[in-house]
């Protein structure tokens, strides 16, 4: 993935604007590319960081100076060497090191081993190993993913006297920044406000505003999704009204789409991002990784402005965010439908974060410091899969000589990691803190995902372990020190399972921009607990509880089914497994 070197060049230029766990590397990277004239002694003497530091300082307000000191502690705790770091190949370097950070982040497939499609971290996976051979599970996703559409509505068809409602826009428009852009800050509010008065005098064009705000219309009428009363049936929101209004406005945007691909402006980016936000709310993720790809192909093609003032730090600002959200939001998608066989190990962050706004309110304080904890937490993640999944795919060819050797150190270095970060965040966001949430159901709202996100990361660390014995047993000749190491780590991973069932279940049926990958990482823990009830060893191992939290996620997929054919292949597979199960145990 191409890295914006308009970006790398904009946060070195501006260090005031970069926040306090990476003004140091921004300061050392800039020098590290002006060697020649600046010279190297400068380089790493260090000796502006304090400057900068007291331009920080001039410029945050108390409050803000708190997140930059917090953040700054994170990095620091996640920049902890690892035990046992993963193989550089020749050309690659370390983003997390100042002075090797490359202009851009190749595209091309890296010089890695690939992993065995039997120990990828994903519900094929899973349906693939010998536990599930007698179920004839369907293990072609993309072929699940690609249907007719069951939207079905034309903008012709649909009668638009609401459009003429007093208020309506400013009522879609308040939705969609409660339930879409707190979660995903890549807007102003205000630019927003001017886009919609222009219109109110002018009508709709056919430009990348009147796209924009058509989508944002979209997400508005999405979100009345919540007001339905227990429905049993995905499908019973498709038939409201509201559904009908949102795919009007989307179709009517998608109309424009067309005219944005030859122009790579902040609001182009911004247009094709929100489109891939619709299509996963509405369970389809194919389509919405190519507008995430072309939302990030539009970041990649920024071009630096050399006018300074406030219109350009804003602008700076926006493209920082854009950037990032797509980066990462294309990337969990990508993993999640394994798009590129080849270069699915190619995990590198960018080095730098993205800026905040100045003069932020409380709230959007709290907003921020989730966005940038949400970018440290990814980043430890791809870590641990760089760690161990590559260790793992270099060995899976010949299982004589794939023992694996329990590092001990290097799991205990990423819980510890993961710990720290925990303990770094603010009480307000500590999702271990029990009590009532001062910021209400926003602020719940945000514990939820990053503790669904440090999930991901405990479960990509124990899944190499838990693999090995459902894919080959015990390792034969090794000593019982090591052998109860691997049980033990394999217990873990199985607990991992069941908490994040329990975790997700108040959002089972919930419509939003991760609806589909909570499907589907929920049905992958479901799926793991029925293959280790099959195992000879990890049968021992399972929760208590595993049944019940298996239970809840069929009834998840059975809400979902007829919206997604994926959701009823792994319905079927679920329930035939959990009565062939009841019918053991009774005889």
């Amino acid at each position: 993935m191409q890295r914006i070197p308009a970006i790398a060049e904009r946060h070195v230029r501006d260090p005031i604007l970069v926040l306090g766990c990476h003004i140091r590397e921004s300061v050392l990277y800039e020098h590290a590319r002006n060697a020649e004239s600046e010279g190297r002694n400068a380089i790493m003497s260090g000796r502006l960081v304090p400057r900068v530091w007291t331009l920080v300082q001039n410029v945050f307000d108390t409050a803000s100076l708190a997140i930059l000191e917090k953040l700054n502690t994170i990095e620091e705790l996640l920049r902890k060497p690892n035990p046992t770091p993963p193989p550089q190949s020749p050309g690659r370097h370390d983003a997390q090191t100042p002075a090797s950070i490359p202009s851009t982040l190749s595209a091309a497939a890296p010089e890695k081993p690939i992993a065995s499609p039997r120990r990828r971290m994903s519900i094929e996976t899973v349906l693939s190993w010998q536990a599930f051979a007698d179920q004839s599970p369907n293990l072609d996703l993309k072929g699940l993913l690609v249907r007719d559409d069951i939207g079905g509505q034309t903008e012709s068809s649909l009668n638009t006297d609401f459009m003429q409602q007093t208020g309506y826009e400013d009522d879609l428009l308040q939705r969609f920044l409660d339930n879409v852009f707190i979660y995903n800050p890549v807007l102003e509010e205000a630019v927003l406000q001017q886009y919609i008065r222009e219109v109110q005098f002018h009508g709709l064009k056919w430009d990348a505003k009147s796209c924009l705000l058509l989508l944002i219309y979209a997400h508005g009428c999405l979100s009345f999704s919540e007001d339905l009363n227990h429905p049993t049936d995905s499908m019973a929101f498709r038939q409201t009204v509201e559904f009908k209004r949102a795919e009007h406005f989307f179709e009517a945007a998608q109309k424009r789409m067309g005219l944005l691909l030859c122009r790579s402006t902040v609001v182009e980016a911004q247009c094709f991002f929100l489109a891939g936000v619709y299509l996963m709310a509405t369970l389809r993720p194919l389509e919405a990784w190519k507008m995430f790809v072309q939302a990030l192909t539009c970041c990649q093609a920024f071009v630096p402005e050399q006018s300074a003032g406030e219109d350009r730090e804003s602008e700076q600002r926006l493209q920082e965010g854009i950037y990032w959200t797509c980066f990462k939001s294309e990337l969990e998608l990508r993993l999640e439908l394994n798009v590129f066989d080849n270069s699915i190990w190619d995990l590198t962050y960018p080095a730098f974060y993205p800026s905040p706004p100045d003069g932020l309110k409380s709230q959007r304080e709290v907003v921020w410091y989730y966005y940038l904890a949400e970018i440290a937490l990814r980043r430890l993640g791809n870590r641990i899969l760089n760690t161990f999944h590559r260790a793992a795919a270099s060995t899976h060819h010949d299982h004589s000589q794939s023992q694996p050797t329990i590092d001990i150190d290097a799991v205990s270095g990423f819980e510890q990691q993961a710990s720290d970060w925990l303990r770094s965040l603010p009480s307000v966001l500590n999702f271990e803190v029990t009590g009532q949430s001062p910021g209400g159901d926003l602020v719940d709202s945000l514990k939820f995902i990053l503790d669904g996100h440090l999930l991901d990361c405990y479960e990509m660390l124990y899944w190499p372990f838990l693999t090995e014995i459902i894919l080959h047993g015990l390792p034969s000749g090794t000593n019982n020190n090591q052998s109860q190491a691997l049980e033990q780590l394999s217990l873990k991973s199985l607990h991992i399972c069941v908490q994040r069932i329990h975790k997700n279940e108040h959002g089972f049926f919930a419509r939003h921009h991760g609806t589909w990958l909570m499907l589907r990482s929920c049905t992958r823990s479901a799926l793991v607990l029925l293959a280790a009830r099959k195992d000879s060893v990890l049968v021992n191992l399972l929760p208590q509880d595993w049944e019940a939290a298996v239970w809840k996620v069929a009834k998840m997929l059975r809400f979902w089914r007829n919206e997604s054919r994926d959701c009823e292949d792994r319905l079927r597979v679920i329930e035939r497994c959990m009565h062939e199960i009841g019918r053991r145990t009774s005889t």
